[in-house]
């Protein structure tokens, strides 16, 4: 067997183990039988090959630690129910295999550059993407980096890069189309962040829903505030709510936390939910069924973003092909009270 042949998975085959304990020797990880580690060392040697991983460690370069950019205001992400379940998810998996995860805090463009001048981890995932991310476009072809680098949102733009996204568009589509198939035509929509990847791409698949529906997009129904956190832009959404002439029948908030403060803004002020104004979510928040009344929302599953994500990364630091370059999951849409069908 050739060296430029050999992959994990044969290393795997040879000693009769998993990857994943094949991975944790070379991670060094104490957590697997001696027996079973010499066995897999011997093969290595046998073969003359050393995957990507062991080959910076014995360059002693290997961190054992693989890094997560959060490219967003950390009010955002640490305050972001889907974010924090996406870290879990990359947290719990990492640990498996006997790696660490750093958590930097920091613009993609300022981080990015920097890291990987220094290597000071073993692979990147970026988390809140932005329409336009420099540091990136720089990138002429990933493979000519030596730390792999994984997206948690596709774009076009960054078409090259492997990437575990929400089909955040096909989503909102479903999603709007759901709303109209209640009676809805007169539509509102609340985001709080536009310049971000997900945000945008899902306010293509509201606007695609309503014109195949026939529906006019009304501007004066689409509040967006850059610059306020999720309580902040649904209270401050329920400020221009109330001070319009013609109101929607609904609003679609793009998120929960939005969505709830909009809620208790308007009830505040003398207006009933449903029977007055119909509110919708997205994320399926732990507390969405337990306010009054219970939201309806779209179920994401952050925590399998991160699995998979952190799997996608695994598998590009072990030197091995990606099954699937850029992984989509679809939502579930979880029916309430917070949305009243009009007859």
């Amino acid at each position: 067997m050739e060296k430029k042949n050999i992959i994990i998975s044969d290393i795997a085959r040879i000693a009769g183990v998993s990857k994943s304990t094949v991975s944790r020797v070379l991670t060094g990880n104490s957590f697997v039988e001696e027996s079973k580690r010499l066995k897999i060392l011997k093969v290595i040697e046998d073969t003359g090959y050393v995957p990507n991983l062991a080959a910076r460690s014995l360059r002693g370069r290997s961190t054992g630690t693989i890094g997560v950019i959060l490219n967003l205001n950390p009010n955002y992400h640490f305050t972001d129910y889907i974010s924090m379940e996406t870290l879990r998810g990359i947290s719990s998996e990492a640990n498996k295999m006997g790696l660490k995860v750093s958590v930097i805090v920091e613009k993609c463009t300022d981080a990015l550059p920097r890291i990987l001048k220094d290597q000071s981890v073993d692979g990147l995932i970026v988390m809140g993407l932005k329409k336009t991310e420099r540091a990136l476009e720089s990138i002429d072809n990933p493979g000519d980096i030596e730390i792999p680098v994984v997206l948690l949102n596709y774009s076009e733009v960054f078409e090259r890069f492997p990437s575990v996204s929400f089909s955040n568009e096909s989503n909102a589509y479903d999603f709007t189309m759901y709303v109209i198939s209640m009676g809805h035509s007169n539509i509102g929509t609340i985001d709080n962040s536009s310049d971000i990847l997900s945000v945008k791409n899902r306010m293509n698949g509201v606007k695609t829903a309503l014109d195949e529906s026939g529906i006019e997009y009304n501007s004066d129904w689409h509040f967006v505030f850059e610059d306020l956190d999720a309580g902040n832009a649904g209270r401050k959404g329920a400020d221009n709510f109330l001070q319009l002439k013609t109101k929607p029948s609904v609003v679609i908030a793009s998120a929960d936390d939005i969505a709830i403060s909009f809620i208790a803004a308007v009830t505040a002020a003398g207006m009933k939910v449903p029977d007055d104004i119909s509110v919708v979510g997205v994320d399926n928040i732990p507390i969405s069924k337990y306010i009054h009344p219970p939201l309806t929302t779209e179920k994401v599953e952050g925590h399998r973003r991160g699995i998979l994500a952190f799997r996608m990364l695994k598998t590009l630091l072990d030197g091995e092909k990606l099954q699937e370059k850029h992984i989509y999951l679809r939502s579930v849409i979880i029916e309430r009270e917070s949305l009243k069908r009009i007859r």
